[in-house]
């Protein structure tokens, strides 16, 4: 699928920088059959290996490697994708798409949105896994 112009330009700071849930509960809970415990299971394993999956990431980027790019955003959108197609997916469906195509035009901005609102998405996530 190759990404518009219109998905691209949908990266910009402006448009990011929102009051968009970063994570909504009944649609994770929808996604993983209702098994609040699983999903509890799947953001604690989301939030130990974000790190080491955002610098696969980072370091694509850093080095212009589209095949790279591509490989590490897709692995992230797969695991992204347990907690809904919120702001935090679609960023990383971005990143993924610039990579197969090619496309380095707004990467760092879409890069440093991705970032923003991870830390976002963390945080909800870490509340979420300790609530009884």
């Amino acid at each position: 699928m190759k990404a518009s112009a219109n998905d691209i330009s949908g990266c910009r700071k402006e448009r990011w920088q929102n009051d968009e849930t970063v994570f909504d509960k009944d649609e994770a809970l929808e996604i993983n059959g209702n098994e609040e415990e699983f999903l509890k299971e799947l953001a604690e394993m989301f939030i130990d290996d974000f790190p080491e999956q955002i610098s696969l990431v980072k370091k694509a980027v850093n080095s212009r490697d589209s095949n790279a790019l591509e490989k590490s955003a897709h692995k992230l959108k797969g695991a992204v994708a347990n907690f809904g197609k919120n702001i935090v997916y679609r960023a990383v469906l971005n990143l993924e798409a610039m990579g197969r195509e090619n496309r380095w035009d707004d990467v760092e901005e879409t890069y440093g949105a991705l970032t923003r609102e991870a830390e976002r998405l963390m945080h909800a996530l870490k509340k979420f896994a300790k609530s009884k």
